[in-house]
C-alpha cells in the first residue's frame, strides 16, 4: 500500500492562544505493508497517526494512504464502557457500517472465537483484563474488513502478559494479509515484526536543526536497529536498548 505524504505539518493551538509545530514538513512516498512509528516523547507520532487515519485535519500539506478503508485502534481501547464487548463489535457494524444484526452477529462471534474472547463476550469491559478489553477493541476495528490499521500504542497500558497478547494478535492479523502502522514503544515488536520503521523526533529539540522535518530516518526496521544513520537516533536506541 502506497504511503505518499507532501509537505505536512501541523500545529497546536494552546489555551493561551500560542501556536506550537507539532509536525513539520513531513514528506513520505513508500510502499508500506508494516509501519512502525516510533522515537521519543513529543515527536508527533500520535498526532501523525490521527491525521493519516482522518481523525485530525492538518494545519498545511496533503497526504494519500491509498485506501478509504482504515480502522483505528487508540491507547486506552475506546470501548463503550455500556456496552459488552460483543455489543462493541456489532452496534458499530450496524449503525456505521451497514450490517444487517444477522450479518454482524456473525462477523463478530467469527473475531471473537478466532482470538479466544468469545466466552467473555457478554462481558461489560469493566470486567475484562487490559488484553482482553484491548483484543476486542482490535477485534471491533477489523471487523468491517480494513485494509489499513491504524494502532496508537496498543500495548502501552499493559502488563507484559497482556502485551503479548495483543502483540501476537496483530502479527496474525499481518500473517493473514492485514496491513498496519503502529506508533509503538515496544522496539522488540518495531524491529521483528515490523518490515519498516520510521523514527520522528520532536523538533522544538534545541539538538534539532530549525527548519528540519520531524521524519528523521526511515527504512528496513532491522537496518535502523543495528546500523542507524543519524547521531539521534543512535543516542535513541543506545539509551533505551542499554539494559
Amino acid at each position: 500500500m502506497n504511503i505518499n505524504l507532501q509537505d505536512l505539518s501541523h500545529d497546536f493551538i494552546a489555551p493561551d492562544g500560542s501556536t506550537k509545530n507539532v509536525l513539520s514538513h513531513i514528506n513520505f512516498n513508500e510502499k508500506v505493508s508494516t509501519l512502525a512509528i516510533i522515537g521519543p516523547s513529543g515527536g508527533g507520532k500520535s498526532t501523525l497517526l490521527r491525521i493519516l487515519a482522518g481523525l485530525i485535519k492538518p494545519t498545511s500539506g496533503t497526504y494519500d494512504c491509498g485506501t478509504n478503508k482504515t480502522g483505528f485502534v487508540f491507547q486506552q481501547n475506546g470501548l463503550f464502557k455500556h456496552w459488552t464487548g460483543f455489543e462493541n463489535i456489532t452496534i458499530p457494524l450496524e449503525k456505521v457500517h451497514g450490517y444487517t444484526k444477522e450479518q454482524a452477529r456473525e462477523s463478530a462471534e467469527n473475531l471473537l472465537r478466532r482470538f479466544g474472547l468469545l466466552d467473555d463476550a457478554q462481558k461489560l469491559p469493566a470486567q475484562l483484563s487490559g488484553g482482553q478489553q484491548q483484543r476486542i477493541a482490535i477485534a471491533r476495528a477489523v471487523a468491517p474488513n480494513p485494509e489499513l490499521l491504524f494502532l496508537d500504542e496498543p500495548t502501552s497500558a499493559l502488563d507484559p502478559e497482556y502485551t503479548g497478547e495483543v502483540l501476537d494478535m496483530i502479527k496474525e492479523l499481518h500473517d493473514n494479509g492485514l496491513n498496519f502502522m503502529v506508533v509503538t514503544h515496544h522496539m522488540g515488536f518495531a524491529r521483528k515484526a515490523c518490515e519498516k520503521t520510521a523514527f520522528l523526533v520532536d523538533i522544538n529539540n534545541p539538538e534539532v536543526k530549525a527548519g528540519s522535518s520531524n521524519l528523521i530516518e526511515y527504512g528496513d526496521s532491522e537496518q535502523i536497529f543495528t546500523d542507524a544513520k543519524n547521531p539521534i537516533v543512535k543516542q535513541f536506541f543506545d539509551k533505551i536498548l542499554e539494559w
